[in-house]
């Protein structure tokens, strides 16, 4: 069954806080000329045949990003900027006392859902992806109508400077997910990968487990759902819990029955989860560079 014919939307989630890493991982230079991670994301999705992008951001990063980001999109594409804040929340909603922190990605995806008219992609701001992964969602939404994700080998998202938390997929013969297990704290011990599981298990895993690296492809028909757990989240949230987006895609997964394919990447996943990371990840971006993968500066100086 082919998808609408709707160009699709690319949301970047840039409104965490990095509190492991210490600074703003968003807006953090890591390419041969300062580029963002998620200048590379734009990049690559307007290559792959996205013409819109839209980033959930803080208050406070709208201007730098709008002054950096728009010359780059001027005659190719457009972009738009929502804020993700506390007060935006459903009507009738409260806050927990004393929140002090972003409420999550699903909170994230919620605050922009007047925008999703459409297939649209949801990525973070502070990880790369790779130019095959857009392809693949491009792909996706031109032959399918149904939700996906970009999965990736486990032993290619991990941190050499400390332990990750993975989603770790099973994918069934059909190649659609059938379920996701979270492991924390995932780390090499010599030529073994282990985690430990939800309850605390520790665990052995296979480097070529599929993981999830909040990589999506959806549809407009996950906003009802979205809406309801947030809901159902507000009523019961502590100061600290946050509303997580692949928590309300399994939701509207179940009640609706829908399939989701996962599209397998062989793309090196790059990300900046401890301030260690960005010498690594600026090496391997250079690499790219230097292959031809990537022009130097990313961007032409006409912006194109």
């Amino acid at each position: 069954m082919r998808q609408m014919e709707t160009k699709p939307l690319l949301v970047i989630l840039a409104a965490g806080i990095g509190r492991r890493y210490g600074e703003e991982k968003q807006i953090a230079g890591a390419g041969p000329d300062g580029e963002w991670l998620l200048e590379y994301a734009i990049h690559d999705a307007l290559a792959a045949g996205f013409t819109r992008v839209l980033l959930v951001i803080r208050a406070a990063l709208r201007e730098g990003l709008r002054q950096r980001l728009l010359p780059h999109l001027r005659g190719r594409g457009e972009l738009h900027l929502v804020e993700q804040s506390a007060e935006r929340i459903p009507a009738g909603c409260r806050l927990p006392a004393g929140r002090d922190r972003p409420l999550g990605t699903g909170h994230a995806l919620w605050c922009c859902r007047h925008r999703l008219d459409g297939p649209f992609a949801v990525i973070n701001a502070d990880d790369f992806y790779g130019r095959g992964s857009f392809d693949l969602l491009a792909g996706h939404f031109r032959e399918r109508a149904g939700p996906a994700m970009v999965g990736y080998r486990l032993e290619k998202t991990l941190s050499p400077h400390g332990g990750v938390n993975r989603g770790i997929c099973r994918v069934d013969g059909r190649g659609d997910l059938s379920g996701i297990e979270e492991v924390i704290d995932i780390r090499r011990h010599g030529d073994m990968l282990r985690g430990r599981s939800s309850a605390g298990i520790e665990t052995r895993l296979d480097p070529d487990a599929i993981v999830s690296m909040n990589c999506w492809g959806l549809l407009p028909d996950l906003l009802p759902d979205l809406e309801d757990g947030l809901i159902e989240f507000l009523q019961r949230a502590g100061t600290r819990d946050e509303y997580f987006l692949p928590d309300a895609i399994g939701r509207h997964l179940a009640r609706t029955g829908q399939r989701l394919a996962v599209l397998r990447s062989e793309d090196e996943w790059l990300g900046l989860t401890y301030p260690q990371d960005r010498p690594r990840v600026a090496e391997r971006l250079a690499a790219m560079h230097a292959a031809g993968l990537y022009r130097t500066p990313l961007w032409r100086p006409d912006g194109r």
